[in-house]
């Protein structure tokens, strides 16, 4: 058997170069996903937060809808048109509620009553973030087990990761509802400390 008929059989001893090849490719671009993409994808002054997931998605997300101790939860941010800012992956945003004294003095006018948004995406190598432990007052991703402190402005607790998880600074809206107050504070995504 010749060198190409080995190729087109397979060897059956692992990849070939052409997935070797592809799979490093894939790689170098998921390395680069740091890119958030245009401005516009991504939370904005005046979008309103509603639910991203669960039975009441799509529903504003209110200050009574968000216990302090309770659970982590994804919202997406819309525009005043009404428009779902989904285009980017670095456009997903988690809610946390600590007690308004647990805010960094530095954080609290990101917060509001306690309330901190931040991104999703850690800065580690881009896992969505999952975790969320009420007692440490830590986010985590269970991808390589970064932790970070939202009350803290993101800041890494723990890594491999050591860049901060960007704030989102929220407002609030009419009937306790969450309003974005600002664009992220700092780039979503894996990067440079």
């Amino acid at each position: 058997m010749d060198r190409g008929e080995r190729r087109a059989q397979g060897s059956g001893h692992g990849p070939d170069r052409r997935s070797v090849v592809l799979g490093a490719v894939a790689c170098c671009a998921a390395g680069g996903a740091a890119f958030a993409g245009p401005e516009d994808l991504l939370p904005q002054k005046g979008d309103r937060l509603v639910l991203g997931d669960g039975a009441k998605a799509g529903q504003p997300v209110t200050l009574d809808g968000l216990p302090v101790g309770g659970d982590l939860v994804e919202a997406v941010a819309v525009d005043p048109q009404g428009v779902r800012r989904e285009g980017s992956r670095f456009a997903k945003i988690i809610l946390v509620r600590v007690a308004p004294d647990q805010v960094a003095e530095d954080q609290r006018a990101h917060a509001v009553e306690g309330v901190l948004a931040l991104s999703a995406i850690c800065t580690h190598q881009g896992c969505t973030i999952s975790g969320w432990s009420h007692e440490t007052r830590r986010l985590s991703c269970f991808c390589h087990h970064s932790e970070f402190l939202p009350a803290e402005g993101g800041r890494v607790a723990k890594g491999p990761a050591r860049k901060r998880l960007p704030v989102l600074p929220l407002a609030k809206g009419e009937g306790g509802t969450l309003m974005v107050a600002g664009g992220f504070v700092g780039k979503p995504g894996p990067g440079p400390a």
